[in-house]
């Protein structure tokens, strides 16, 4: 009975496992945020806030809406699309429709406060990683308008799944390489809207002190540009592409990188006013420094070694005597005194005897056939003494040697007739 039970959850995981490599399951649910006001399962939470010198206040009472109001409100119109990556690095538009179910737009929920709703100046949402999923005022316009900004006269909108789940979509823009992947989660249950009614959306910029080419375990300093905001940065948040983030009051943080790659670095940044913006992220080469070119210092004199003064190569540098405002001598057609060799002097007597032959060494052949008049040169039709000598002995060896053959042979020869004479006097005797 315990087998059924255990494939059970088997066949679920496998099943989950594969809806996921299909693109069929779901974003990652959001992280559980406060309970629903009325203490509902799940629910929308709108907040109206204010802030001024970095302080955030609310304006009234927060709105909280049941999937039972949103099933009453939305509509099944439209079918939305998501792209993961840029249209610049390969990303397509993922054609499969998501945001199944009733989906009440955004703006239709600020709407239904219609006393609060005109000063709403941008909207934020938590996704699934936290980071804020971010609507300008122009955003929650109506659709028709020559300047909406999203596709197929779609809105951003929450939507409520026939299963009962709560969920999240922003629609793709009209431009062509815009992203939504990040902007479309479920809810595990509470879906905060915070409406800001003061400071707007800002466009920050991310600036490296070293450019985009980094070196390996070099420190660099990371600033944000913020051309049209004049208050003051409350807040930065920075990532710096390698898994690293840091929260910080600076904006200037300094980063070191410990592996070569490619890293995007991007900023969130929050103003005294309650502006936000995200940047785009700014990508970083980090390579290895290039190496120290040669100091031409190395070894020796100016003529020798590693170079002196000359970076190298043993020699000094070309001397142009036609360089600067020095006098220089005037050519002269005359040689130079050169100084005569000494006499020779007379042979020294080192106890080696003059061998006659041919020395190769130093022999050189010109015309006529006959080798060059140099000492130790010339030729000789007698063979040296020495190589006579060496003959004589050898056939000397060789005879001594055949004669002591001869000899043995000899002896061996006599012996065996002896033998043999004293073994037939022994038969004869016998018989």
């Amino acid at each position: 009975m315990r087998t059924p039970r255990r494939r059970r959850p088997a066949a679920l995981v496998v099943l989950a496992l594969a809806a996921a490599g299909l693109g069929l399951a779901p974003s990652p649910l959001s992280a559980a945020g406060e309970p629903c006001p009325s203490g509902a399962a799940s629910c929308v939470v709108v907040t109206y806030v204010s802030t001024s010198g970095g302080t955030t206040t609310d304006v009234g009472a927060p709105l909280e809406y049941s999937l039972d109001d949103l099933t009453a409100q939305g509509t099944t119109a439209g079918v939305y699309n998501l792209r993961k990556n840029p249209k610049s690095k390969g990303g397509k538009v993922d054609k499969r429709p998501v945001a199944v179910g009733q989906r009440v737009p955004i703006g239709q929920l600020l709407r239904l406060d219609p006393d609060r709703a005109t000063t709403a100046t941008y909207v934020e949402t938590p996704n699934a990683t936290g980071v804020p999923a971010v609507l300008s005022a122009a955003d929650l316009a109506t659709p028709g308008a020559a300047d909406y900004p999203f596709a197929k006269g779609l809105q951003p909108a929450v939507f409520v799944t026939d299963s009962g789940k709560l969920g999240y979509v922003r629609p793709l823009r009209n431009d062509g390489d815009d992203t939504n992947a990040s902007d479309y989660f479920f809810s595990a249950g509470r879906l905060d809207l915070t409406v800001h009614t003061t400071g707007t959306l800002l466009s920050p910029t991310v600036v490296s002190s070293g450019g985009t080419e980094l070196d390996l375990d070099a420190p660099t300093t990371f600033s944000v540009s913020l051309p049209e905001s004049t208050a003051d940065v409350l807040t930065t948040r920075w990532d710096f592409g390698d898994g690293s983030t840091k929260g910080t009051k600076r904006d200037q943080p300094t980063k070191t990188y410990a592996k070569r790659g490619t890293y995007p670095v991007s900023v969130a940044v929050r103003t005294s006013d309650g502006s936000y913006g995200r940047s785009a992220p700014l990508e970083v080469k980090i390579a290895n420094p290039p190496k120290a070119p040669s100091s031409g210092t190395g070894g020796g004199s100016d003529l020798g070694g590693g170079g002196g003064y000359t970076g190298g190569g043993g020699l000094p540098a070309p001397f142009d005597p036609f360089e600067g405002d020095v006098d220089q001598p005037a050519p002269s057609d005359e040689l130079p005194d050169v100084e005569e060799d000494p006499a020779p002097t007379a042979p020294v007597d080192d106890g080696l005897e003059p061998v006659e032959g041919y020395v190769l060494a130093g022999a050189e052949t010109v015309p006529g056939g006959t080798p060059e008049t140099i000492p130790g040169t010339q030729a000789s039709t007698a063979p040296a003494p020495a190589t006579q000598a060496s003959t004589r002995q050898r056939i000397a060896t060789w005879a001594v040697a055949a004669a002591a053959v001869l000899l043995l042979v000899g002896l061996g020869a006599a012996s065996e007739t002896r033998w043999l004479r004293h073994r037939l006097r022994h038969l004869r005797r016998a018989a």
